[in-house]
């Protein structure tokens, strides 16, 4: 299983939270990042076999890091 962790400080602060929970409802575990109260970045556990990157759950334009096969 892959986790990932993907920079949402390119979507504006209302789109941050539904990126999240999108992002959250495809995946097996997701982790919000937080700072000063805001959402800036997801940690994702990515069991699909789908590439996650390429997947309709993933934000277009946000980095994105794999941090762990």
């Amino acid at each position: 299983m892959a986790t990932f962790l993907v920079d949402l400080t390119s979507l504006d602060e209302n789109k941050r939270d539904e990126a999240f929970q999108l992002m959250n409802d495809y995946s097996e575990m997701a982790f919000r990042v937080i700072n000063k109260g805001k959402t800036e970045a997801a940690q994702i556990v990515w069991t699909s076999p789908e590439d996650f990157e390429s997947s309709p759950v993933f934000p277009k334009g946000c980095q994105c890091t794999r941090i762990s096969d």
